[in-house]
């Protein structure tokens, strides 16, 4: 996370840019105190950065390179080095990169002095790109149809993270713009004004996101945006993007409810996110949905993706009606992470009053197995049995 203190600029940059060098080079120098060095390929300004302790790489996606080779060069042998992709249409991979990375950031081009000083500043605050302070964790959640508990299930994910002593800032962010329920769900506005989309990305800094923000009483910050279909056309993904990063920079913890249909921006978000997962009602029409869901979204990451499936609303079997998580494998072929327990009383209670499932009846099946799926997470495990019988066996 950012520290408190203002950063100093770096004493200079190392720029290959072959459409938009002397544009950087003249932003760089109303600085006052950074000299740029304009370099010929990227390969060049990339070694020249590197051995240069204070210096910053700037690189122009302009297509004569390739940019998602030279940031997985950069994430295996010096990911500490600070750097800036300026450009449009970014490639996934590279954004995703640009996103682990914790020293760059993007900008659009032409390249204004004071965006180029804000991203300066803000990568060069990030001292350790590797510490747990460099950036806060980013899950995702998504539905595979309509009504399949995703929203209720974030929103308990970012209630329980809000709860911990320790890692307790935490925001929600509601990327659904035509329906989404975040703000429904706590009884509290949406604040986001989706024209603030519509700007350049550099122009999406700490203080913008906080503007934005609503504040719950049971501590969650939530992003949302009224629902709305007018701005859609004109939503930048970049601008998406940057404030997910800034978010990851300003909380230790981003809990992301995202839409069940493709956006420009699903897959960059999935590939910047920890932790992905699916939300699949106990149907055979959810759970084909639930498979095709997955599928989209590794199919649109080149396979580095890992979207996990959670099958909600699972009940005890009464004459061995009820589907188990072994058939729904078996249904769909493929793994299931996790179940969440079917409790209609403390979910109903829950969106009734404006809080989420633990605040309302603490203790209550939902919340004992969205913790169960927290602890899990964060232990590395990839499979679990159906809640209650792992219980019993235990």
């Amino acid at each position: 996370m950012a520290g408190s203190t203002k950063p100093s600029l770096p004493a200079r940059l190392h720029i290959f840019a072959p459409q938009w060098g002397a544009n950087i080079s003249e932003a760089a120098q109303k600085l006052g105190s950074v000299s740029p060095t304009i370099h010929t390929d990227a390969v060049a300004a990339y070694e020249a950065a590197a051995s240069d302790h204070n210096a910053v790489i700037v690189l122009e996606n302009d297509g004569s390179y390739d940019l998602v080779e030279l940031l997985t060069r950069v994430s295996g042998t010096n990911p500490s080095m600070p750097g800036i992709v300026v450009g449009k249409n970014i490639p996934v991979l590279a954004v995703k990169h640009i996103i682990t990375l914790g020293r760059w950031d993007m900008l659009d081009a032409p390249v204004e002095h004071e965006p180029l000083r804000d991203a300066l500043q803000q990568i060069c605050r990030r001292e350790d790109a590797n510490s747990d302070s460099a950036a806060g964790k980013c899950w995702t959640v998504t539905g595979s149809v309509g009504g399949s508990g995703a929203t209720l299930v974030a929103v308990e994910l970012a209630y329980q993270f809000s709860r911990r002593e320790k890692n307790n800032k935490v925001c929600l962010v509601d990327l659904n713009f035509f329906d989404g329920a975040c703000a429904s769900y706590l009884n509290c506005p949406s604040n986001l004004n989706q024209a603030a989309l519509t700007q350049p990305a550099d122009r999406i800094d700490d203080a913008l996101l906080q503007a934005f923000i609503t504040r719950h009483k049971n501590g969650i910050h939530l992003l949302s945006a009224g629902r709305s279909s007018r701005m859609w056309n004109s939503i930048k993904p970049e601008s998406i993007l940057k404030v997910l990063e800034v978010a990851c920079n300003s909380y230790d913890m981003v809990i992301i409810d995202m839409p069940r249909w493709p956006t420009p921006w699903s897959n960059a978000v999935v590939m910047g996110s920890d932790e992905v997962l699916i939300l699949s009602e106990l149907t055979v029409p959810a759970l084909h949905a639930a498979r095709h869901r997955a599928e989209e979204l590794e199919d649109g990451t080149d396979g580095l993706a890992n979207p996990l499936i959670i099958l909600n609303r699972m009940t005890k079997k009464v004459f061995g009606n009820a589907v188990t998580v072994s058939q729904a494998e078996e249904a769909i072929g493929r793994h299931v992470f996790a179940s969440v327990s079917s409790d209609w009383e403390a979910a109903l209670s829950s969106v009734n009053f404006g809080q989420a499932v633990g605040q309302t009846k603490p203790g209550n099946k939902i919340s004992k197995d969205v913790a169960e799926i927290i602890t899990r997470l964060e232990e590395g495990a990839e499979t679990v049995a159906e809640p209650n019988k792992a219980r019993k066996r235990a």
